[in-house]
């Protein structure tokens, strides 16, 4: 896929490796939507970005929320066009054991709502953000590209709950 001029969402794209990947991204000449929760940690990641000249904007979102993703996607078409990529890279991980116990007694329980925050964030963001991209895409008649990945955890730790995608890219 030719990147110059296309416009790629990177969700989670303020720091790490969304950041990372919208330099790379921006240097082979792609036009960078930057989604992410911190409107703070956005502006700066769009200030480092155009130092390194990079065409980036910022898109306060929250993945987990369906009317956050529409709006965002909705403000990305009219700014700066329809998508041609997305980058689901937004995750978190709410560090806790299933059930902790000591001496046969049960002392302390994951949340449900810890559990469905994992859930909401890592697993409906990511249905949610690639969603609104296939739909700019196929309303705008042309190809794209949707990458989900995971960086959290590749296999977790001992006595742990998580839920992350699977490392996978998809084409058409």
């Amino acid at each position: 896929m030719v990147l110059n001029d296309k416009v790629i969402a990177v969700t989670g794209g303020a720091r790490g490796l969304g950041y990372a990947m919208a330099l790379r991204l921006g240097k082979q000449g792609a036009r960078m939507a930057l989604l992410d929760m911190s409107a703070e940690a956005l502006d700066q990641a769009v200030s480092q970005l155009s130092a390194e000249g990079v065409d980036a904007q910022a898109f306060v979102v929250n993945v987990a929320e369906e009317a956050s993703v529409t709006q965002a996607f909705a403000d990305i078409a009219q700014r700066m066009g329809p998508v041609s990529g997305c980058v689901n890279n937004a995750g978190i991980t709410q560090d806790a054991l299933l059930v902790k116990a000591k001496e046969g007694q049960v002392e302390k329980r994951m949340s449900l709502e810890a559990w469905q925050n994992v859930i909401n964030v890592n697993l409906t963001g990511v249905f949610l953000c690639g969603r609104e991209a296939a739909t700019q895409m196929i309303e705008a008649g042309h190809e794209g590209v949707i990458v989900n990945i995971s960086s959290i955890s590749r296999a977790g730790n001992r006595g742990k709950v998580t839920t992350q995608p699977l490392k996978r890219a998809c084409m058409r």
